[in-house]
């Protein structure tokens, strides 16, 4: 956009007509041609804008109480998925990956703990039959886990794009989104605890709710 501004010189009174610059930065849905606002690029589906607050931070801070703390930038890395911002953010993509290994690999010991009284079926006292079967898969799921950090107010506040946000809970994306910071806040939680008390978390705050969502969408 260009404005056209008058100088006067003093010493000779002569006038001249510059011409000067302005930016428009554009803060509405993105436009071919126009330089998007910064400050509308950094804000979530629900308008709630990025950043290090109290209240964005709160939903998981409370969830992880002083035993499972972890540092607040931490979190806010937990809950910004990789959509945000083209990625140029901290994003929970690596601490995702942690997380989910350590829930599959946690729910496999959980569905072959119990003593196979079949030898026949057994191996080391174990049947692993269930491995690969729907219980075991549903709950190391990532719909679970999307599920749960619904029901539990998790995903309140979360940093990440959808292509259409006023679809529902599954069919924006939001589901897996929710899912994947989860596992992420599992991964961070093994990061700064190590792998003993992040099991611990997953067997005290996860386990139960786990099984109840994922047996519940097994017999619908």
């Amino acid at each position: 956009m260009m404005t056209i501004r008058t100088l006067t010189t003093r010493s000779s009174g002569f006038t001249a007509s510059i011409f000067t610059r302005s930016v428009y930065l554009h803060a509405g849905p993105r436009i071919e041609g126009l330089k998007r606002d910064p400050n509308a690029a950094f804000v979530n589906p629900k308008g709630i804008k990025y950043g290090l607050t109290e209240s964005n931070i709160a939903p998981v801070k409370t969830f992880l109480g002083q035993e499972y703390a972890i540092p607040d930038e931490v979190i806010l890395q937990v809950i910004t998925h990789k959509s945000f911002g083209n990625g140029i953010k901290p994003h929970n993509e690596k601490l995702m990956v942690m997380g989910s290994k350590l829930l599959t690999l946690f729910f496999v010991k959980h569905v072959t703990n119990p003593e196979c009284k079949d030898e026949s079926r057994a191996i080391n006292g174990k049947n692993l039959d269930v491995l690969g079967g729907q219980v075991s898969r549903g709950l190391a799921s990532v719909e679970t886990a999307g599920i749960f950090a619904q029901a539990s107010k998790l995903n309140e506040v979360m940093f990440w794009k959808s292509s259409n946000s006023k679809l529902g809970f599954h069919s924006s994306g939001e589901r897996k989104v929710s899912g994947q910071m989860l596992s992420g806040l599992v991964g961070a939680v093994n990061f700064y605890h190590g792998k003993d008390k992040a099991e611990k978390f997953i067997s005290e705050k996860l386990v139960d709710a786990f099984e109840k969502i994922s047996f519940k969408y097994l017999l619908e």
